[in-house]
């Protein structure tokens, strides 16, 4: 494997743990069990934009009651 195969296979490793890090917060939030306030810090977003992001990914944007 060659320099550019690594870089983009670490590349794509790094998107991953981003992904199912903020899909763990977003179902932590969605589930009462996180406030969006820490939620949003965890994941170094402004607490719009992590409810765009998690809006996006399907989740609601609150608890659910």
């Amino acid at each position: 494997m060659d320099d550019i195969e690594k870089a983009a296979e670490k590349k794509g490793e790094k998107r991953g743990e981003r992904k199912g890090t903020l899909t763990t917060l977003f179902s932590l939030v969605n589930d009462g069990l996180l406030k969006l306030e820490e939620a949003a810090k965890r994941a170094n977003l402004s607490e719009q934009a992590f409810c765009n992001e998690m809006k996006k990914a399907g989740f609601r944007s609150g608890p659910r009651v």
